[in-house]
């Protein structure tokens, strides 16, 4: 279970010239292994330029990204093995499918990586299982699939890596909620399957909710705010000092709360909800 620490990392673009901005501003932050991480904050508040620098895509200003207790620049030439070790996948990855079938698609990143083509096959089937591929699909065009299908074969190639750290970008950015739940549930399943740290960054409150063990709210190119799920909507006020908000849900919740009903706080999902209404119904007893 690997976990990242970013120490006092800054990151600033155009540097020296009049086009100079400054998106990361001495961020100090632990992404802790093993769970999935909600990453939110409002648009220019650093979060895209935070995952870009997990796997070295982009170098840091200042200060280090440790990964796995390494410091992943520490030697320049090694930056590749941490590449494959966090593995990235950007909004909208659909766009970025090359390959004559679905199969030769997921399996490109592993065959980079020289494996044999036991290996392969194997990454390949897992991958598209998680993702909810099926064996008919591996065989077609990728071009000739739906939107949410080339979604789900751009996520499986990036699985079928293996990495220790998988950061997504929007996972679910334009799908429907069909869509959505077979995106975002298939992640959660590799992840709870494999014990891999996943980040996820969405602008979702209701996806960060229902899917995210622990959340890091950035604001202003700044670390605003960490903690389990619960914790981070329980602080709705300060979410929306922000530009934030807190999932439906808790704001229905908070309400009955103010209006005299006994709801506890840190209800953040529908299930909560309506076992907690149950509870209600039913005279305080356990539903």
């Amino acid at each position: 279970m690997t976990e990242i620490e970013l120490k006092n990392v800054s990151y600033v673009y155009s540097p020296d010239t009049p086009f100079c901005k400054t998106a990361l501003d001495d961020v100090s932050l632990t992404i802790h292994g093993g769970v999935i991480t909600g990453l939110m904050g409002h648009t220019g508040s650093g979060k895209s330029t935070l995952v870009q620098l997990l796997n070295g895509l982009n170098k840091p200003t200042s200060g280090q990204v440790l990964v796995g207790g390494e410091d992943i620049w520490a030697d320049p030439k090694e930056i590749r093995k941490f590449r494959f070790k966090v593995g990235l996948v950007f909004q909208y990855p659909e766009y970025q499918l090359f390959e004559e079938t679905v199969r030769r698609d997921i399996a490109y990143g592993p065959t980079n990586m020289g494996l044999d083509e036991a290996e392969i096959d194997r990454r390949v089937s897992e991958s598209a299982k998680f993702c909810g591929l099926s064996p008919a699909l591996l065989e077609k065009s990728p071009f000739d699939l739906s939107g949410g299908q080339k979604r789900r074969v751009a996520i499986a190639g990036i699985m079928a890596m293996e990495p220790e750290v998988l950061v997504l970008d929007e996972p679910a950015a334009g799908l429907d909620p069909q869509g959505r739940e077979e995106i975002l549930g298939g992640i959660r399943s590799y992840q709870r399957q494999r014990g891999t740290t996943v980040i996820i960054v969405s602008h979702s409150m209701e996806d960060m909710a229902r899917y995210s063990d622990e959340i890091i709210v950035m604001s202003h190119a700044k670390l605003y705010m960490q903690g389990t799920t619960a914790e981070v909507f329980d602080r709705a006020e300060e979410l929306t000092n922000v530009g934030l908000s807190v999932p439906q849900i808790t704001e229905l919740m908070n309400t009955l709360r103010e209006r005299g009903l006994p709801v506890p706080h840190g209800i953040y999902t529908v299930e909560d909800a309506r076992r907690e209404l149950l509870r209600l119904l039913k005279g305080g007893k356990n539903a």
